[in-house]
């Protein structure tokens, strides 16, 4: 049998990645780790017209189809002038408002107003099929690691994301060594994500 004591004792210790939360004031270097991750996110997930992250996009009408492969040929789906898919990666006409204690990302609604309709797939006439502009799969609550496959679920990757600046935060305020949670936060930076 193998016996691990410590003083204080364990029973008296609760350790808690959000009870170290507080020695972060300032979110903005975790929220570029964010930023970084959900703009590769997103432009993997127009390079893949939507697979990457979930189920293919809906193919276009065979009447809309032919109009644009003359008029725009080779263009992917959800890009005729690109301007969607630049606000949606980070781009032109991309929200991004990083304060202290907040993050928001996506697309600014009065540059590019279609994003919403293809979002959702509601809008008269015609109706759009939805094909989502952002979508990720993971609970940010979930427990699977973004270590454990070739791809992680976007949740999990945000997440251990935000635990390991904080586990970088606690060591750094002790005085310790931050090397293993910077290779974490890297390795994190360079997983794809669905």
């Amino acid at each position: 049998m193998i016996r691990i004591q410590t003083d204080p004792p364990s029973s008296q210790v609760v350790f808690s990645i959000h009870q170290w939360a507080h020695l972060i004031d300032d979110w903005r270097p975790v929220w570029a780790g964010i930023r970084e991750v959900y703009n590769r996110h997103q432009r993997r997930h127009f390079a893949t017209e939507g697979a990457a992250t979930g189920s293919p996009w809906t193919d276009l009408s065979p009447v809309y189809k032919a109009w644009k492969e003359k008029k725009h040929p080779g263009a992917p789906i959800l890009v005729l002038t690109g301007a969607l898919r630049e606000a949606a990666t980070g781009g032109k006409g991309s929200v991004n408002r990083e304060r202290k204690r907040s993050l928001t990302l996506g697309v600014k609604g009065g540059v590019v107003p279609y994003a919403r309709y293809h979002q959702t797939g509601k809008r008269g006439p015609p109706r759009l099929p939805a094909r989502p502009v952002i979508r990720f799969a993971g609970s940010v609550l979930g427990e699977k690691s973004v270590f454990d496959g070739p791809s992680a679920p976007f949740g999990a990757a945000i997440r251990q994301l935000v635990q390991a600046h904080v586990v970088r935060a606690r060591r750094e305020a002790f005085g310790h060594n931050t090397a293993a949670a910077d290779a974490t936060i890297a390795r994190i930076l360079r997983t794809d994500t669905r």
